[in-house]
């Protein structure tokens, strides 16, 4: 949380950075495979995945029933195979109901399960930013590009995390311009936020 005046700019972004979660809900998460380790002398019994469970809680997620979604993921998480799937939606479930801390816990588990999954990273890098932990929130966006360079949002959450809240204007724009080029489609707000950030680094230019 941050403390005294909002930061210029913030009023106007602030229903931009809510929609990131939304549209991230949209995007059905398939369970990724996982390999069991065996134990030596012990018989490894396979568990499962509940994949038709696990599409209702997804359904429920797109109804934004989220403490019904937590109940069922919880479930799936206890009695299923561990996939970082489940634990990813766990954490959006919570970021939505504003538990923040659990949420981060969910990703960060996600994480742990599936240390190439760009899209935990990337939520896990909106958490730590309402959390204040921008330091964090840079380096999950950076290893969420890292996994996946071609995935738009951790370039535009870390433009907007460097544009507000660590005020590196040159990050801002880099990441802006590498998100625009990602799309391929024109985005008429960020584009106007590269306009005003170049305006804003030129007026400083000229004022030392």
């Amino acid at each position: 949380m941050i403390n005294g005046p909002m930061p210029q700019g913030h009023v106007r972004y602030n229903a931009i950075v809510k929609s990131v979660a939304g549209l991230l809900l949209m995007v059905l998460l398939t369970a990724c495979a996982s390999t069991q380790i065996p134990v030596p002398g012990k018989v490894t019994t396979r568990i499962e995945f509940n994949q038709e469970g696990y599409e209702a809680a997804l359904e429920l997620m797109k109804q934004k029933k989220y403490s019904d979604a937590i109940v069922s993921l919880q479930t799936i998480i206890r009695d299923s195979e561990r996939r970082a799937g489940p634990f990813i939606n766990l954490g959006i479930a919570y970021k939505e109901l504003g538990k923040l801390n659990v949420s981060k816990k969910a990703f960060l588990t996600a994480t742990q399960i599936d240390p190439k999954s760009a899209i935990a990273f990337n939520e896990l890098g909106l958490v730590y930013r309402k959390l204040g932990e921008f330091a964090s929130a840079k380096q999950a966006y950076m290893e969420s590009i890292s996994n996946k360079s071609r995935y738009s949002l951790p370039y535009r959450n870390l433009g907007i995390l460097c544009d507000i809240y660590l005020q590196d204007l040159p990050c801002a724009i880099r990441n802006y311009k590498k998100y625009l080029n990602l799309t391929g489609k024109e985005d008429k707000k960020v584009g106007l936020w590269i306009v005003d950030l170049k305006r804003r680094i030129d007026k400083k230019s000229r004022g030392k």
